[in-house]
């Protein structure tokens, strides 16, 4: 039986009703889903309190911040309009076992404007097969004269630090950050239409901020994960996040750039609410099941890219074949000295820069300065007798001036990517163009059939592994999808450990089913969230000489790619030898990733979440597999003891309640054994120098 609440008779039917995991109070109606304790303003509808029992009290606030929906409904007299939750009153609240219904016949306006019809909405809300999410959904109907033309759903208001200012931490793909600390607004003067206490954040690729649909607000102690039933070429998700300059409390806005003219009808996607207790990687279950029943990988990725460190890049010349003194930096016959150096430190694959003139088709021979196609061939066999793939790193999206009127392209006189040490300033000067280029069509047919000639040339020599500039896929068909799926098929049958990687940009949705591992600029950042759900492509970390990038990236699985540079000279133009410090650190990583392969291999990543508490001045990383979880640290710093306070039962159970510490030095090597019970417990890595990396294995006793 439905029950149907209106208004003021909502307490009167809310206490005959007696349904048990329905509560009466004085303004407000109380639902428990899946364990998350919603409460509703009975008049507006829209939500004033979310808890969750470990983690507590979520989000709370009054009946006028209410949230839930909010449109933007311009009209001539006031253009900054809306149409919310909080702006309504009336409305009906329909409960039926384990769904929750919420329908407003006219959303309220946020100022006494007279309009002709009314805006409609219904937001659904739904206990999860899972037994611990909440589904949200919802329906918007324009019965009005007038377009609405921005949506906020869901729109989450009042939602607390609940780890504490500094410890309360929104993450995502591609970032993490801690909201409540960061979006304060400044003492200093500041434009009020473009505060700090504003963000947005989008999905896509790696050229974004977010990466992935999926977000989770929260600490060590729990929090509230999201995403929409979204994928691949579906609309883009929109994070907005706003720091209340007078509650300091925050709303998370997800929002849809859309427009409901009059008469129609739209209806959201599925979201999927998943409150938790420990830190973020319990919130991203759900996701990863979401994400793993929709990844298709047209190739398995090979075993050296996951089960290794890392990748070296060398960048071959300047592209100036006509300055053969001055701008080789290494030839074809350096390869194998360069890939004995990189297998000693722990890198079992090679990329190349500047084999080839860039933007240019079809086939290009490479530079002559750098050595001819046979020495190219023999030098990349010779590497892989030393276990080392290589991978020429291949620029064929952008068109020359030579190549561009080929597929109809005019290319401008300067700009593009002309860049070289000598010019001034050294990328891009408006005197420079001889690598000025325009875009490719990727659906143009001569420019398939050339690219797919070009790879085919390069795995007839031997070299069946390249590395893409620029992976811009799309949904116009043919495109880099469907010319990679031929691609890999051709190296594949020459080579099943052929690798293809390259620089991702805008879906990782749908470039994780092509790429091995990225080719993407930049350092250390925190992806966590995207390790421990996608297990390919793995995401590179550029690396000079930086020994504390060296250890986060291992400790965080990303895939270092390691180019030292000479002073004053291009990027990859020096010899891992000649930075010790740099060498020193790879080699110790290297060291651990194989003693403890399995875990890097084939565990599920969980970054710090093992913690119960913050471990100041140390990166904790932790990977769990059947029965056990394996525990990363390294001391960021000054010499010292770093202690852990951990709780291994949340991933691992056990069936004795009790636990097998197996406690490791630097070098992998058993260093104490000692024996401890379920729940909140501390462990301590004495005297750990600076940048020092140890390894802690939780085991589960039976």
């Amino acid at each position: 039986m439905r029950s149907l609440y209106h208004g003021a008779a909502l307490l009167a039917l809310l206490t005959a009703m007696g349904a048990s995991n329905v509560q009466a109070a004085e303004s407000t109606l109380d639902v428990t889903l899946n364990g998350l304790h919603i409460s509703l303003d009975a008049q507006t509808g829209g939500v004033v309190k979310l808890s969750y029992d470990g983690p507590g009290t979520l989000l709370e606030t009054d009946r006028e911040g209410a949230g839930l929906i909010d449109l933007a409904y311009p009209v001539p007299t006031f253009e900054p309009l809306r149409l919310a939750t909080r702006f309504s009153r009336g409305a009906e609240i329909s409960h039926l076992g384990n769904s929750l219904t919420i329908s407003w016949p006219r959303l309220g306006a946020s100022r006494s404007i007279e309009a002709k019809g009314a805006v409609s909405a219904k937001v659904r809300l739904d206990a999860a097969p899972d037994g611990r999410s909440v589904l949200v959904s919802c329906e918007i109907h324009n019965g009005s004269d007038r377009p609405v033309r921005q949506l906020l759903f869901p729109d989450l208001n009042g939602l607390l630090p609940i780890a504490g200012v500094d410890h309360t931490y929104l993450k995502t793909g591609g970032f993490g950050s801690a909201p409540f600390r960061e979006l304060k607004l400044s003492d200093s003067d500041e434009f009020y239409g473009q505060t700090n206490a504003y963000r947005e954040y989008k999905s896509g690729g790696m050229f974004s901020e977010m990466w992935m649909r999926w977000m989770d607000l929260g600490g060590l102690n729990g929090g509230l994960s999201m995403f929409p039933r979204l994928w691949g070429w579906d609309a883009r998700s929109s994070l907005l996040i706003h720091l209340s300059p007078t509650t300091q409390k925050l709303r998370l806005m997800c929002l849809h750039d859309i427009r409901i003219e009059p008469g129609q009808t739209w209806t959201s996607e599925e979201w999927v609410l998943t409150p938790h207790r420990s830190g973020w990687a319990k919130g991203i279950e759900p996701y990863r099941e979401f994400a793993r029943e929709h990844i298709k990988r047209v190739a398995t990725v090979p075993n050296h890219v996951r089960k290794g460190l890392g990748f070296r890049s060398v960048w071959m010349c300047q592209n100036q074949p006509d300055d053969p003194a001055g701008d080789a930096i290494w030839k074809f016959s350096d390869l194998p000295s360069l890939a004995r150096e990189a297998k000693e430190n722990g890198l079992d694959e090679m990329v190349l820069w500047g084999t080839h003139p860039g933007f240019s088709l079809p086939t290009p021979k490479p530079f002559p300065h750098v050595g001819t196609e046979a020495e190219f061939a023999k030098a990349v066999a010779d590497c892989r007798k030393l276990g080392v793939n290589v991978a020429p790193f291949i620029s064929v999206l952008q068109a020359n001036k030579a190549t561009g009127p080929r597929y109809g392209l005019a290319v401008p006189e300067t700009g593009g990517w002309t860049y070289h040490t000598d010019l001034i300033p050294p990328f891009n000067p408006p005197y420079a163009g001889n690598y000025a280029c325009a875009q490719v069509d990727t659906a143009n047919a001569q420019w398939q059939a050339d690219v797919l000639g070009f790879c085919k040339h390069l795995v007839d020599l031997g070299i069946p592994s390249v590395s893409w500039d620029q992976f811009w896929a799309s949904q116009k068909e043919p495109n880099i999808q469907t010319l990679t799926a031929q691609i890999r098929a051709y190296s594949r049958a020459r080579d099943a450990q052929s690798t293809f990687s390259g620089e991702e940009l805008w879906n990782i949705e749908v470039d994780c089913d092509y790429l091995d591992y990225t080719w993407n600029w930049g350092g250390y950042r925190d992806c966590q969230a995207y390790t421990s759900v996608f297990p390919a492509p793995r995401h590179n970390i550029n690396i000079n000489r930086s020994v504390w990038e060296v250890k986060r990236g291992f400790l965080d699985g990303l895939y270092l790619n390691v180019w030292p540079t000479k002073p004053g000279g291009v990027n990859g133009s020096d010899w891992i030898r000649n930075n010790a410090a740099l060498s020193r650190a790879l080699k110790e990583c290297a060291k651990l990733r194989e003693r403890f392969v399995d875990y890097f291999a084939e565990g599920t990543f969980i970054g710090g979440c093992i913690l119960t508490e913050e471990c100041p001045g140390a990166h904790v990383a932790a990977r769990v597999l059947p029965g056990r979880v394996l525990v990363l640290l390294t001391n960021e710093g000054a010499d010292a003891d770093v202690t852990l306070h951990y709780d291994v039962s949340p991933w691992v159970a056990s069936a004795s309640g009790r636990y097998t510490v197996h406690a490791y030095d630097a070098d992998g090597h058993p260093a104490a054994v000692v024996h401890t019970a379920a729940g909140a417990q501390k462990f301590v890595a004495a005297k750990m120098k600076n940048l020092e990396t140890r390894a802690v294995e939780f085991v589960a006793q039976e």
